[in-house]
């Protein structure tokens, strides 16, 4: 049997001269339909494209140059050539204009003629058809590499891990238009398997946790082969494991991408898809997310290590200081929740906000290096003893500048004590050339002072404390941060 060199459809209200057309295409190998009604012609059009169609010019139900444009709108890549008896250079032309591939008269016609345009109207044809599959996988190339290139950013400036892999599962659901994803970070075991340590995404939590032998689970292949694993269906894969790879949806498509770079080791998988699995370029473009998103994971654990020792040397350095300064205990701690209330309404970022309570909570760090018994008198301080104390942000400043995570709060802990109209100190300057974090804790600083009660002073109440601050804005405080400071107390009490 022949080849089948593509479907065609041939419509002539001619039976016999119908027949004799499809005969001869059937035996040169094509798949034929004939059809004598135009409408039923169109009904099949419907069901599957036809690589060309053999249309009658002249027929009682439609004419063959609308049912040409008919063809066309149905099905495209279609190629119409039209048959007709008559001589008519006028319907020849009109044919040219509107798309038609040949038209060929019935009184002359030579049967390798025809075959040879039928040839090449498969050929135009599938040209067609092929060019636009490209230019359907370049465009969906083209768009992976923009999300990608959108999302390396938004990625690598996530610090906080939870958060990011949330992002890196959206991600990839969205570029690969899965119905399922989910991102596992794994750990080695004794006997040479895995532990599933975090896992983000579709019924994540069920499966954290969970031991996988050696050789078991294709998130554990992926990761040894460093490749992507593309399949119709994960279960009927020998490394398949229910215990990591098992995901939420009956569409067929599984895809699993290795996550490895410096400490991380885990998979990226997606699944389920409507189109009925995923592409070369899918793989291709989660694979490259999983090269980010492993870089990006790395860079957010370093920063969880960071945080926690900028924590842990935080709190040591606050009791320490509060150990010496036996008035004020808790201070510290009291002004770092009360700069919190102010940098929580003024539209900061996390790394702007944790910068600053940490500038507050070390804000006094200095007074460490002041005379002991200067920080436990309780009679009248001298001009000498003002003068001592007011050295305490300077050497705040030069005792953490050697610890490079810290170097972020030093512009807070050196300017809390200047003022608003520039008569403050260490350095004297003025309005918003005071750093913001220093102009926020100078004011919960105050406050807490004035609040505060000690042997030599008995605190004042919220709202005399309040109104102080309000009279000294614009002068002693920055008047915009005062006002959100003010309202915020009002409103809500003091934070506990």
């Amino acid at each position: 049997m022949a080849k089948n060199l593509g479907r065609i459809l041939v419509i002539d209200d001619d039976e016999a001269f119908g027949s004799m057309v499809a005969d001869v295409l059937s035996q040169k190998g094509h798949e034929v339909v004939r059809h004598t009604d135009p409408l039923v012609a169109l009904e099949s059009v419907q069901k599957g494209p036809f690589a060309a169609a053999v249309v009658d010019l002249v027929m009682p139900a439609m004419g063959g140059l609308e049912l040409a444009d008919q063809i066309k709108a149905r099905s495209p890549d279609t190629q119409v050539v039209i048959l007709t008896g008559q001589a008519d250079v006028g319907s020849a032309i009109e044919s040219i204009q509107r798309g038609v591939f040949d038209f060929l008269r019935k009184d002359s016609l030579e049967l390798p003629v025809l075959e040879r345009t039928i040839g090449k109207a498969v050929e135009r044809s599938d040209l067609i058809r092929q060019n636009r599959e490209l230019l359907a996988q370049l465009s969906e190339s083209n768009h992976h590499l923009l999300a990608l290139h959108e999302l390396g950013t938004v990625l690598a400036g996530e610090p906080h891990l939870d958060l990011l892999l949330g992002k890196v599962v959206r991600a990839a659901k969205q570029i690969s238009k899965a119905e399922t994803g989910r991102v596992i970070l794994l750990g080695a075991t004794p006997n040479s398997g895995f532990v599933i340590q975090l896992s983000v995404g579709d019924q994540a939590a069920t499966i954290q946790g969970a031991r996988l032998q050696p050789s078991e689970g294709l998130a554990a292949l992926a990761l040894e082969t460093g490749e992507a694993i593309n399949l119709q269906w994960a279960a009927g894969h020998p490394r398949f494991s229910p215990r990591c790879d098992e995901m939420p949806t009956r569409l067929p498509g599984f895809l699993c991408a290795p996550l490895s770079h410096g400490s991380v080791r885990g998979a990226l998988m997606v699944a389920g898809r409507s189109s009925g699995g995923f592409s070369p370029q899918d793989q291709d473009a989660l694979k490259s997310l999983g090269r980010q998103a492993a870089v990006a994971i790395e860079n957010a654990r370093a920063h969880e290590r960071s945080l926690n020792f900028f924590t842990h040397i935080s709190e040591i350095l606050v009791s320490v200081l509060e150990s010496m300064d036996i008035f004020y205990k808790g201070h510290s701690r009291r002004v770092a929740a009360l700069a919190d209330t102010i940098s929580r309404r003024v539209g900061l970022g996390d790394t702007e906000r944790r910068d600053i309570h940490f500038g507050a909570l070390l804000h006094d760090i200095g007074k460490i290096q002041l005379d002991h018994a200067v920080l436990s008198s309780t009679g009248m301080a001298s001009k000498a003893v003002l003068q001592h104390m007011r050295a305490h942000p300077t050497l705040g400043l030069e005792i953490l500048r050697p610890i490079t995570i810290l170097e972020g709060i030093l512009p807070t802990i050196h300017g809390h004590h200047e003022r608003w109209d520039g008569a403050g100190y260490p350095l004297g300057v003025r309005g918003e050339l005071i750093p913001l974090g220093a102009r926020i804790v100078a004011i919960a600083d105050s406050f807490d002072a004035m609040t505060w009660s000690t042997p030599y002073k008995v605190g004042r109440t919220i709202d005399d404390a309040l109104a102080e601050m309000e009279a000294c804005s614009g002068s002693q405080f920055d008047p915009t941060l005062t006002t959100v400071f003010v309202t915020a107390l009002r409103e809500h009490g003091r934070p506990t």
